[in-house]
């Protein structure tokens, strides 16, 4: 999902969540927007997913685009490194408001 397609989403269904996404073993953010089961990823115009390199560079092309609020998601790394698959328990128990 564009920039374009996402605030035209915004418009039409206002209690849509945008996530910005990020796991402890990384420094980069990805956007995602959930509307009730179905969950999408910020793309660039090619398609591929939007990838930004800090927490400020994120927050700051949604406020940019006119979105004021998000959700901060930061996975940890916890089964991972003993080699378990990853297990998370309610991704909106780890999930933090954001007011951009």
């Amino acid at each position: 999902m564009q920039i374009k397609e996402l605030k035209k989403m915004l418009q039409t269904h206002p209690d849509a969540e945008v996530r910005i996404i990020s796991h402890a073993s990384s420094r980069f953010y990805l956007v995602q927007i959930s509307l009730g089961t179905e969950l999408d990823i910020l793309s660039g115009w090619r398609g591929q997913p939007r990838v930004f390199r800090s927490l400020d560079e994120a927050t700051g092309e949604l406020k940019r685009q006119g979105i004021y609020r998000a959700l901060l998601v930061h996975h940890v790394a916890n089964d991972e490194v003993i080699g378990r698959d990853a297990y998370y328990s309610g991704l909106q128990g780890s999930a933090v408001p954001l007011c951009l």
